[in-house]
């Protein structure tokens, strides 16, 4: 279940002035998807022929039952204009060409990596360590070129929140969708594990606007702190019909995963529950045994994704084999896991998110590393 401060809210919007604003931010959030074009509400439209919860099926075609995040009252206080100015911010980005967005990321990136001096402190540890025959001189070179990949993601990820993908979808460079559908045919679902590269958002968009109306999709996710902004992200992602999981929605993603759906999630971070230790880079990193929980509950299979952003601008994402095994030991999962995680960011280097505090927790008698 999600915290208090995120459950909907069963009080509706009442009054003039109420319904005036409810309209004119409605605007930025329930533009229809490039699979619903009508704007009809989906669970209007679709009769459920499946025993799931999560989607039904229609002419061959599987659509999401989560609802959009409502605008409450609550939401538009006082409190929270700041977030709706950012809201309003991130709408105007989306209507810019991508590749404007990109050209804007790469000059905002070199001076943010000049002015956020705690975040790239964080990254030049991240990289010293991981990359120890690095030249200092390489080390800020590299850090440069994060901030703006870094930047760059920021400035696309408004695009898929309220634009059609399906161009950049059927343009992008697909590896390995077979070994895909080949996991998902054994019948027990897919949980695809990601990291959180700089086009984490954009490349999950052209992802679901390519499979996810031929296959249930889900994704695990934190909510933002600021329920303004979590709203913006939550239904600017389903308008791609996918299942949103949070933290608190374990038990449900493992029935998703049971009912035949494919699930994304990305548990590379430092978490306050990790409780694992396995090398990254040659360093002892934090890591969750959660995903070997949801295999053995599930009996999902589990594949890997790597995406990047290319040179020219285009996308590119690709599919491991299926990692075999995978469950049985959560020691051993976290070891496969991370090093398929090493060979996607060897790619790109510059594109992981190093900003993180990876190595935050350490195994025990270690000191601390920033």
């Amino acid at each position: 279940m999600l915290p208090r401060h995120y459950r909907p809210s069963s009080v509706p919007l009442c009054g003039r002035p109420y319904d005036i604003i409810h309209k004119i931010f409605s605007v930025f959030i329930y533009s229809p998807s490039p699979g619903n074009k009508s704007g009809i509400n989906m669970e209007q439209q679709v009769t459920n022929d499946l025993k799931s919860r999560f989607f039904t099926r229609q002419n061959n075609r599987y659509m999401i039952k989560s609802a959009l995040i409502p605008l409450t009252p609550a939401l538009l206080k006082p409190r929270y204009w700041s977030a709706w100015i950012i809201v309003l911010l991130m709408w105007s980005l989306a209507w810019l060409p991508v590749k404007t967005k990109h050209a804007m990321g790469a000059r905002l990136g070199r001076v943010l990596s000049k002015r956020m001096k705690s975040r790239t402190r964080i990254s030049r540890r991240n990289l010293s360590v991981c990359f120890p025959d690095k030249s200092p001189a390489e080390i800020e070179t590299l850090i440069e070129e994060n901030m703006v990949e870094m930047t760059k993601g920021a400035l696309e990820a408004s695009h898929p929140w309220w634009r059609d993908m399906s161009g950049y979808s059927a343009k992008a460079k697909v590896i390995g969708l077979d070994k895909l559908f080949n996991a998902h045919a054994k019948g027990n679902g897919v949980l695809i594990m990601g990291g959180h590269f700089a086009a984490v958002d954009f490349i999950l968009a052209i992802f679901a606007d390519r499979v996810a109306r031929d296959y249930p999709l889900g994704y695990m996710y934190r909510p933002h702190d600021n329920p303004v902004i979590n709203r913006m992200i939550v239904n600017g992602r389903h308008r791609h019909h996918v299942h949103g999981f949070t933290k608190y929605e374990l038990k449900d993603m493992v029935q998703f995963l049971k009912d035949g759906g494919m699930a994304w999630y990305g548990c590379d971070q430092n978490f306050s529950k990790s409780d694992l230790f396995a090398p990254f880079f040659g360093v002892q990193a934090a890591n969750l045994s959660t995903p070997t929980w949801i295999v053995q509950e599930s009996g999902a299979a589990v594949v890997f994704m790597r995406m990047h952003r290319l040179a020219d601008g285009n996308f590119e994402y690709e599919f491991s084999d299926e990692l075999e095994g995978f469950g049985n030991d959560a020691q051993q999962d976290c070891e496969a896991w991370n090093r398929e995680l090493e060979k996607a960011i060897l790619h790109y280097p510059a594109q992981y998110f190093w900003v993180h505090k990876r190595f935050k927790k350490r195994p025990a008698g270690e000191a601390g590393m920033y």
